[in-house]
């Protein structure tokens, strides 16, 4: 019998995930279909709905003005607790994102990176370095980690595209959650030429794991992102 509340958190984050997709492919202050119509196009209750709205509420994707309805939100700053890809994200924005690929290659896994993943040192790992930036400026760079055993193939998909969408499209669905770990810290001279900032700029690191409905460790991210282009926003839930 399924657990009935990994299979609730998982039509939750369903959920989520395709409005947030339906948000970013809309314009700013773009109003989205009513409530009733959206339960019925995605097969949920209004409760459902309605718990899925006030997150992404939340995060800045949507707000709502009183007897017109939703409306796609016009973020001032990129969130971190967004869903969606950094890209999609400035999309969203009506910027023009770009993302380079610096490498694609299968390593042995480091102390670190096996106790992130629940791997034994030395199990194989796909790991794949990108950068991101709005137009020609660059907004961060990072370093993913993925299990061969979760996503045989990996590098032959199209690795511009957003890890997590990915993984979910054709591997484990849905990502449940991300677990973030977030620090102020000065990388390394290569990272710091690709987000072309001096020794001594404001740069945050993030180390967020990526946990599928099946309670397993899909992706390791480390990212470094500039500390002048990132609003920091969090919500705990009880």
């Amino acid at each position: 019998m399924p657990n009935k509340k990994v299979v609730k958190d998982s039509k939750h984050a369903t959920l989520l995930e395709a409005l947030a997709e339906l948000s970013v492919s809309l314009k700013p202050h773009s109003q989205l279909p009513s409530e009733r119509a959206l339960s019925e196009e995605y097969g949920v209750s209004r409760m459902t709905l309605r718990r899925a709205i006030d997150v992404l509420q939340a995060r800045g994707y949507i707000y709502s003005v009183p007897s017109k309805g939703l409306f796609v939100a016009e973020p001032r700053m990129v969130r971190t607790s967004d869903v969606t890809s950094l890209s999609e994200v400035l999309r969203h924005r009506g910027n023009n994102p770009s993302t380079k690929l610096h490498l694609a290659d299968r390593i042995h896994a480091s102390d670190e990176v096996a106790k992130a993943l629940g791997l034994r040192k030395g199990d194989w790992v796909y790991r794949i370095e990108q950068s991101f930036f709005d137009a020609d400026v660059a907004m961060a760079t990072e370093t993913a980690y993925i299990p061969i055993e979760i996503a045989p193939g990996l590098l032959e998909q199209d690795l511009g595209k957003s890890l997590s969408g990915i993984l979910s499209e054709h591997y484990e669905r849905p990502i449940l959650r991300v677990q973030y770990r977030v620090r102020s810290v000065i990388p390394e001279a290569k990272f710091r030429e690709r987000l072309q900032i001096s020794e001594v700029a404001p740069t945050l690191e993030f180390f967020a794991v990526g946990i599928t409905s099946k309670e397993r460790s899909a992706f390791l991210v480390v990212s470094y992102k500039r500390g002048d282009k990132y609003d920091l926003i969090y919500q705990l839930e009880v």
